[in-house]
């Protein structure tokens, strides 16, 4: 990661319903080395077809509530202008999120209807997820927009495409006089840190009776200015109303 030159052979734009099954191949190729993913999903490799499934379901999910998520990627030229990075950042909290539990059901008493997943470590890390989210961003409510996933394929790396897509979510809270927010994993604390997040506390996801465990970073990007609360209000409103240029 870090600063790079411009690399004119990529573009970012929003993501389409047409480029589902690119960013599938993005999140397929572009999450397995991150600790995250391995811990939820350690038979992925066995069950490819069915790992693949879900992740089709899941930003089919994001992709259809355009209200609530922002869904960008980036393509590349010399990758026939298909997607080799993503995002989905969430830019509206309090909105529910309309989607199924992809697989495994809340209640451990039932089986999960997926092959590759630790049902265990799946729950846990939603759970575990969700608190600290509240803990360290639900003070922020509405006032934030918060990136839920960011990946990019690993032959497309160390050409600026997570950075674009980064800049992409900054800039959009800054015009909106909102916080910026991210759980980070080791991965991509780097990255963040370099684009000006400060990290405002870290936290375990560990199951019961494991040693097994991974520990992730609160981070903020205060990208408003204090004293513009009536400012802050009137960009917010115009917010509401208008449809991000990325976005359509």
């Amino acid at each position: 990661m870090g600063n790079y030159p411009p690399d004119k052979r990529l573009a970012l734009r929003a993501g389409t319903p047409e480029d589902l099954e690119d960013i599938a191949t993005v999140a397929q190729e572009g999450f397995p080395d991150d600790p995250e993913f391995n811990y939820r999903f350690p038979h992925r490799h066995e069950y490819p077809e069915e790992n693949r499934k879900w992740i089709l379901q899941e930003y089919r999910e994001y992709l259809e509530q355009p209200d609530k998520y922002a869904v960008n990627i980036v393509t590349a030229s010399d990758n026939d202008d298909r997607a080799i990075a993503l995002s989905v950042w969430e830019i509206s909290i309090s909105r529910a999120h309309q989607g199924g539990d992809l697989g495994v059901p809340d209640n451990p008493s039932e089986a999960p209807r997926r092959s590759d997943v630790n049902a265990t470590h799946f729950r846990e890390f939603k759970k575990t997820m969700g608190q600290y989210f509240d803990t360290h961003f639900g003070k922020y409510g509405d006032h934030q927009i918060h990136l839920w996933l960011l990946a990019t394929r690993p032959a497309f790396r160390r050409r600026g495409a997570a950075t674009r897509l980064c800049q992409w979510g900054l800039e959009w809270a800054s015009q909106r006089a909102l916080h910026t927010t991210v759980l980070a994993s080791p991965m991509g604390m780097h990255l963040y840190g370099g684009l000006g997040f400060t990290t405002s506390g870290s936290f375990l996801i560990q199951a019961d009776g494991e040693e097994e465990k991974l520990e992730l970073w609160a981070m903020v990007h205060a990208s408003h200015r204090e004293g513009w609360s009536v400012i802050s209000w009137f960009l917010r409103l115009l917010a509401y109303c208008e449809v991000p240029s990325l976005r359509g």
